[in-house]
């Protein structure tokens, strides 16, 4: 804050004002009570001034204001460390909806494990009054629970929910300070007897890739001690909100909770789906495309029912909440993000195909390896540009150099820690120098090999015959016999697979459209059946790779043509949703 601001209107506050004055000036102007944090009273009076109440009715948006401007108010360091965001109104209202009427049936007492400001429990309040016909200062007494870490917040969360129900903040006895991850059910001594019947809410997102979220080793160990094998490296906490929410549910209640969409197909997110399946059924997927979230992050939101069965899986998209058909469920095992290919455009055509081809997979006829931060790290000490560097040094490729069967090396700039290169090479006696073992590893990947890209809309495949591309993770190494270069090139870069892909990875990149294979998928992925089509199709990759730019969209086209044909799908619509994606078009 810079000068001086007011609160809807109201008394100027000093610049620097804290959090708690400014949402305690907001609370008197729109006609609320004192908050109490920790024990003291915050005074909506005499905070850079002296301020009346209003005197206005409480209103819905006046009341959804507080806890928005509070979580505006974060800094946003402070708010990316927490993983906290405000939840928008209509996207609560819609969620709330969908757990707490199951057949028109209402559910009684609700539980969000990481309330916030409140958002979603000011939701199920108004739900569960409207279903039922009952009384405000009822609902909010006693079938309203939730917990924080920060008081505060608590503290925005009482008094939402005193404001709308009109009653006192103390009495809004089931939202308390605490972690519910690490202390589960025993926090709420009021709980019900069996369990809740609706869990809802967004748990922060608190990514393990970050160095601000990134979670102690202290603290993973305490984690673990409650929660096992669901955590991971890289287990983002908000997956355990979601399983621990699970944990939570009475039998055949419901939850909703909203997610990165990385749960949906990350590695280190499959314990936690396999507990959800094993406690329950996937009874529905909020999927948004509309950017609801600040920095558009993308979210969805399982919707989980604490029973046995199948059944398809509800669809619910956007802003809105709105119905968008059914999918089937997923099966043991499988990620979760076919259940939402066709939201996002992907062709289910092949796809089974795909999977049952032929005999052999990609791990079959070649090693597949990733490299590791270590070896990313450990090319730093060899690298220089070519004009300055020793000769013979070995070029360096980033995943940004790899276009579909074409290395972009020294032909566009390269982003490697830290600084552009235009053209540069890796010297191997100095990485060896500095460090063996990464020396070791570079000298094995001095032979004929396939480099596979991530962060892509297709599958994007350079074939390396001489064996003098360096990888920088995160590219895949795909190491065959030199006869098998082509035919896995063809294969890698099929429009099939491409869907293939789509599907396997939603969620895992940066965004939605991106794939994001690992050493381990592309090791799975199945080979053509059709022998005399796919050799055609590595004689028709080879050609694409020798024309580079020259290659006509003509060409590309043949080139899936016949590598559908190799699959056994039909080409349509998945050659058009292919080539719509393919930087060539």
């Amino acid at each position: 804050m810079s000068g001086s601001t007011t609160a809807r209107g109201g008394a100027a506050l000093a610049a620097g004002a804290p959090l708690e004055a400014v949402l305690a000036a907001v609370a008197a102007e729109i006609g609320g009570p004192a908050f109490r944090v920790d024990g003291r009273t915050v005074d909506p009076v005499d905070i850079g001034g002296s301020t009346e109440p209003a005197g206005r009715p409480v209103t819905q948006l006046g009341i959804e204001l507080l806890g928005q401007v509070y979580e505006n108010l974060l800094a946003s360091d402070d708010r990316r460390r927490r993983g906290a965001f405000f939840t928008p109104p209509e996207v609560a209202d819609g969620l709330v909806g969908e757990v707490l009427s199951a057949d028109g049936v209402p559910m009684g007492v609700v539980v969000d494990p990481a309330c916030g400001a409140g958002a979603f429990l000011l939701a199920a309040g108004r739900r569960l009054v409207d279903l039922e016909a009952g009384v405000p200062a009822t609902v909010a007494g006693n079938r309203l629970f939730g917990a924080d870490i920060d008081p505060l917040a608590v503290a925005v969360c009482r008094w939402s929910i005193a404001a709308w129900a009109g009653i006192g903040p103390d009495e809004v006895a089931g939202v308390v300070v605490g972690d519910s991850l690490r202390s589960g059910p025993s926090l709420w001594d009021d709980r019900p007897v069996g369990g809740f019947d609706a869990v809802v809410g967004n748990p922060p997102f608190l990514g393990q890739l970050r160095r601000g979220t990134a979670r102690s080793a202290a603290d993973r160990e305490v984690l673990r001690s409650v929660l096992g094998d669901l955590v991971r490296p890289y287990t983002d906490a908000a997956w355990l909100f979601l399983a621990a929410g699970v944990d939570l549910l009475a039998p055949g209640g419901r939850l909703a909770l909203i997610q990165p969409q990385s749960v949906l197909a990350a590695r280190d997110a499959a314990p936690v789906r396999a507990h959800v399946l094993a406690a329950g059924r996937l009874a529905g997927l909020w999927f948004d495309r509309s950017g609801v979230f600040a920095g558009r992050t993308e979210v969805c939101a399982p919707i989980v029912e604490r029973r046995s069965g199948g059944g398809p899986v509800r669809l619910l998209v956007d802003r809105q909440v709105e119905p968008a058909g059914s999918a089937s469920a997923p099966g043991p095992g499988e990620p979760w993000g076919a259940v939402v290919a066709e939201l996002v455009g992907i062709p289910a055509v092949g796809v089974a195909d795909v999977r049952q081809a032929g005999t052999q997979s990609v791990g079959d006829l070649a090693s597949v390896t990733a490299g590791f931060r270590q070896h990313f790290y450990g090319l730093v000490p060899g690298t220089t540009e070519r004009a300055v560097g020793p000769a013979g040094g070995r070029p360096l490729v980033t995943t940004g150099l790899v276009d579909p069967l074409r290395c972009r090396w020294s032909e566009r700039p390269a982003r490697f820690a830290g600084r552009r290169w235009e053209a540069p090479v890796v010297d191997e006696a100095a990485v060896a120098a500095a460090d063996p073992s990464v020396g070791a590893w570079l000298a094995d990947r001095h032979r004929p090999k396939l480099l596979v890209a991530t962060q892509t809309r297709v599958v994007e495949v350079v074939v390396d015959e001489t064996g003098e591309m360096v990888p920088v993770t995160p590219l895949v190494v795909v190491e065959p016999e030199p006869d098998d270069l082509w035919l896995l090139a063809a294969a890698l870069s099929a429009p099939p697979v491409t869907a293939l892909a789509a599907r396997l990875t939603i969620g895992t990149a940066r965004s939605a459209d991106r794939i994001k294979l690992t050493a381990g998928q592309v090791a799975d992925l199945r080979l053509p059946a059709d022998e005399e089509a796919w050799c055609e199709g590595a004689g028709r990759a080879r050609d694409l790779c020798e024309a580079g730019g020259g290659a006509t969209a003509g060409a590309w086209m043949a080139f899936g043509s016949v590598m559908c044909v190799a699959y056994g799908v039909p080409e349509e619509p998945l050659l058009a949703w292919w080539w719509a994606r393919h930087p060539a078009h």
